[in-house]
């Protein structure tokens, strides 16, 4: 794979919603240090700036050109446990990327890291591997680039796709048919963008991501890629699902009220982002039209006692893991119920076919 591929596909690839601008060097972790040492990453400044085309560090950042995809603390709580089961070895990694004047991005260094070989030693092993094209150094950074690329298959099946569309989007599936008529408008609104959502996980669960199936055997984290998946739910925030709220999280895109869709992208040639605002704002758009004709102020919203009943059991059962998170929406607004209703109807159309 070329390097220019290697960084294309981050963006417009079948995981493009990871990737994220670099606005501190070097990258940190948010493991607990007291659990699993320093886990700070090892590149230095000198490994970036020799191919940063005579820019410092700093000033790539200062100029949003540095970018990361860092799947390191997503991996390194499991590499111990995966590589002493002898059915597959993996290293957690970090790559950063940087924006050329053509508007593409190429990778400046890989990380590789592994938990201390001291087994009662904290602290993370880590190998920085540079671009080359000639002779050994070349085949060892294809290799990183391959590690790479397996950590960011295994996140974008079991977290990105999995998690993040057809888990996260069951509770919602369950409390609108226990709670709201079928003749209810939100009903009526979020229905069509269900469908099969019920069938389709449960055959999740009898062949992909049951013991010894499918995902166990053929993907990285063997028979701990299910805790892995369940590892990231603590980090899933339900109005950062939206996408103009996903990418300004990212540092992918600064509010501008001057641009389209009132972001301007970081990477102009961003497909995922570029076409996936357009999604969003005919999604808005509509909710917002088709809610205003049934709503038309926020009592109606509070007096509603199916919706409410709806929203309760969503986040007190449904998501009940993270019920005492302060993000939630209270369904007391009429924008409240715009947001979360396009935000529901984005997780389970446009974001569940882009990582589909």
């Amino acid at each position: 794979m070329t390097d220019e591929e290697f960084a294309r596909e981050m963006i417009a690839g079948v995981n493009p919603c990871v990737i994220r601008r670099l606005q501190e060097f070097p990258p940190q972790s948010k493991l607990d240090p007291s659990v699993y040492g320093d886990q700070t990453s090892k590149m230095t400044i000198d490994h970036l700036e020799i191919n940063l085309e005579g820019l410092t560090v700093d000033k790539a950042i200062k100029d949003q050109r540095l970018f990361i995809l860092d799947h390191h603390d997503t991996f390194m709580p499991f590499l111990r446990r995966i590589d002493e089961s002898k059915s597959s070895r993996a290293y957690a990694t970090r790559a950063i990327l940087f924006l050329k004047d053509d508007g593409t991005l190429k990778p400046l260094a890989i990380e590789l890291s592994l938990p201390h070989p001291g087994q009662q030693q904290l602290g993370a092993y880590s190998k920085v591997i540079l671009p080359a094209n000639q002779g050994v150094e070349s085949t060892i950074w294809l290799l990183a680039k391959a590690h790479v690329i397996v950590n960011d298959s295994c996140y974008h099946q079991l977290i990105s796709h999995w998690l993040n569309t057809h888990a996260v989007i069951e509770p919602f599936v369950i409390a609108t048919n226990r709670n709201l008529s079928i003749l209810h408008p939100i009903y009526k609104l979020l229905f069509p963008h269900y469908r099969d959502t019920m069938n389709i996980n449960a055959l999740a669960r009898q062949s992909l991501i049951n013991a010894d199936g499918f995902i166990e055997k053929t993907f990285l984290g063997g028979k701990y890629a299910v805790e892995i998946s369940s590892s990231g739910y603590k980090n899933w925030v339900f109005l950062d699902q939206a996408l103009p709220a996903d990418l300004i999280k990212r540092g992918m895109a600064i509010e501008d009220s001057s641009c389209p869709n009132g972001l301007r992208l970081v990477i102009e040639d961003y497909p995922y982002a570029v076409d996936g605002l357009e999604i969003w704002d005919a999604i808005k758009t509509w909710v917002q039209e088709y809610v205003s004709l049934y709503y038309a102020t926020n009592d109606a919203i509070k007096k509603d006692h199916e919706l409410q009943a709806w929203w309760k059991e969503v986040v007190e059962k449904g998501h009940g893991d993270l019920k005492d998170k302060p993000w939630w929406p209270k369904m007391q607004t009429l924008q409240e119920l715009i947001q979360s209703c396009s935000t529901i109807i984005w997780i389970a159309s446009a974001l569940h076919a882009a990582v589909n």
